[in-house]
């Protein structure tokens, strides 16, 4: 009796384990799934394609003049406006020789302004004194002349004596000369060729001075343009020469994206189309940008061509060159399509399938798909709005 009981509660005890077990497993699978619910939304298709960031200007900061580094005002890696000092030279020897030029030049300006201004009253006044004076001496000696002179005729003086007041007559003669001449040139004021001459001191100091600070700012290199300092080429100490490049700076504020597309892709792509760009580095942070131009050249090897894009704001995020992005090369918007995640459309032979939720579990159904922008997929028939998909499950093989 127990025997007959054992073979018909065996089978049934089987039969209860695998539908138990089936029941587990539709229970687990359908609580742990990622799922996705359809709705109609907007859908944007295009081509993906890989591309990299080009800084369009790249500038060698290299020294003009033979000098020994003094100061260092920046490491790789530093961000720096236009016009900042990057580097700063020993300039000790021309800032001496620019010293020098600065006081000629003052000293030929000064020179000029009292030429320019002509003598001042008080000279004149004085000048107009001497004349005075001097034409009193002149009459002094002419009488004192006259005086001695009778004398001897009457024999109360001597030649000796004549011979001195003929002296002192003719110095005074030329005292008032002298004193004229002193006050005719005051009264005429400085001659046009003087005030030329002087005026042509003055410019040759002042071209001087420019020559110098000419020079001297070749020892102060700047930034020529905003940007990234990528490399540095020399240390504080070390004597450079004209020429030599001392480090390399990319301007970051004046990128390009290069992409690189297949030939069969070009129907997909057009000068003044929109793109999405996502840097390698900055996965939540996507750009957007337009098609600038296409190379007119496809690559024999890889059958590629070049596709220059630009951003049309500038990135939140820093880009540098080279950096490695992946970008959305949008053909035409379409809203009301029922699209689902790419990850969810899976192939089956011929068959493209997803897995619809039915009561607790998921059932492969059959689709009919269309176009996607790389990251969603068109589902034109098989699926409607507010059906629930099955995703694959993270870490899992399915």
């Amino acid at each position: 009796m127990l025997r007959k009981t054992t073979r018909i509660l065996a089978p049934l005890l089987i039969v209860a384990i695998v539908f138990g077990t089936i029941w587990w497993w539709r229970r687990i699978s359908t609580a742990g799934a990622d799922t996705h619910t359809v709705n109609a939304g907007e859908l944007v298709t295009g081509v993906t394609v890989s591309g990299t960031v080009r800084c369009r200007q790249k500038t060698a900061v290299a020294a003009q003049t033979v000098a020994a580094v003094r100061r260092l005002a920046v490491d790789e890696g530093r961000q720096v406006a236009k016009g900042d000092v990057l580097v700063e030279l020993d300039d000790s020897v021309i800032a001496a020789d620019c010293a020098k030029a600065r006081s000629r030049l003052d000293c030929a300006r000064q020179f000029f302004a009292e030429l320019k201004a002509g003598p001042r009253t008080e000279e004149i006044t004085q000048a107009r004194e001497a004349f005075k004076q001097a034409k009193a001496a002149l009459n002094f000696a002419k009488t004192d002349h006259s005086k001695i002179a009778t004398l001897l005729k009457r024999n109360l003086a001597t030649q000796f004596g004549l011979d001195l007041a003929i002296k002192r007559l003719e110095v005074a003669e030329a005292g008032v000369g002298q004193a004229k001449a002193q006050l005719n040139l005051l009264l005429a004021g400085t001659r046009p060729e003087q005030i030329a001459r002087a005026k042509a001191e003055v410019n040759l100091a002042e071209a001087d001075v420019l020559r110098c600070e000419t020079l001297r700012k070749k020892y102060i290199l700047r930034a020529p343009h905003a940007g990234i300092v990528t490399v540095r080429y020399v240390n504080v100490g070390e004597v450079v020469s004209p020429g030599q490049v001392l480090l390399r700076l990319d301007n970051i504020n004046d990128i390009e994206i290069r992409a690189q597309a297949q030939e069969v892709q070009l129907p997909d792509i057009r000068p003044g189309g929109k793109a999405r760009v996502l840097a390698d580095a900055y996965p939540d942070n996507p750009l957007e940008a337009v098609v600038e131009h296409i190379l007119p050249r496809v690559d024999p090897e890889s059958g590629t061509v070049t596709v220059i894009l630009r951003l049309t704001q500038p990135p939140e995020v820093v880009l540098m060159d080279g950096m490695a992005v992946d970008i959305a090369l949008f053909r035409r918007e379409r809203s009301g399509v029922i699209s689902v995640p790419a990850e969810a459309v899976e192939r089956d032979g011929e068959q493209t399938v997803v897995h619809v939720r039915e009561g607790n579990s998921f059932v492969r159904r059959p689709v009919n798909v269309g176009a996607g922008d790389g990251k969603r997929t068109e589902v034109k028939s098989g699926l409607k709005d507010g059906e629930v998909v099955r995703l694959p499950m993270k870490n899992s093989s399915q």
